[in-house]
């Protein structure tokens, strides 16, 4: 797996799909990319605690081969002061673990900023009359998927600048 610039992950995609993941202490919210890079749509979640991360990596690993990933956005959640809280902290630990699990040589990612994702998450489904654990689920799926979304939006947007359009 490679840290790769936005522009480098365009100049790599190659036919290939993007998988969002939203990365919290508990759950990993995962989506994916339709096979142009335009539109991303929520998949699952993957259980996180200390006994799952060989499980995750596994599961990972099959919807690479599944769907033809050839990136991953990952969320990266800065505090509104810009700086790396926390959460960011084990993002990056998640990453490391990816990583060492040499799993995905051939994996380039990005972190993409995500900020204000779950309440902007929050504004849409805080109505629907949703509870529980069905909501959390609902709540990391959805999450990705805005990491992802402004990501192939930002791809979109380097593709037209790069076509002159």
């Amino acid at each position: 797996m490679e840290l790769v610039s936005l522009k480098q992950l365009f100049q790599r995609l190659n036919g290939g799909r993007l998988l969002g993941l939203d990365v919290g202490s508990r759950n990993i919210g995962v989506a994916v990319s339709d096979p142009q890079c335009r539109i991303a749509s929520p998949h699952s979640v993957l259980y996180r605690t200390q006994s799952t991360m060989l499980k995750n990596i596994s599961r990972l690993e099959t919807l690479v081969q599944e769907f033809s990933i050839t990136g991953f956005v990952i969320g990266y959640p800065l505090e509104l002061t810009g700086f790396q809280g926390k959460q960011g902290a084990q993002v990056k630990l998640f990453v490391r673990e990816l990583q060492l699990s040499k799993r995905f040589p051939t994996i380039s990612y990005v972190y993409w900023d995500e900020r204000l994702t779950s309440m902007a998450v929050m504004n849409v489904i805080g109505s629907m009359d949703i509870s529980g654990r069905r909501r959390k689920s609902i709540m990391d799926k959805m999450s990705a998927l805005c990491i992802l979304q402004g990501c192939l939006d930002s791809l979109a947007r380097l593709e037209k600048g790069t076509n002159g359009s």
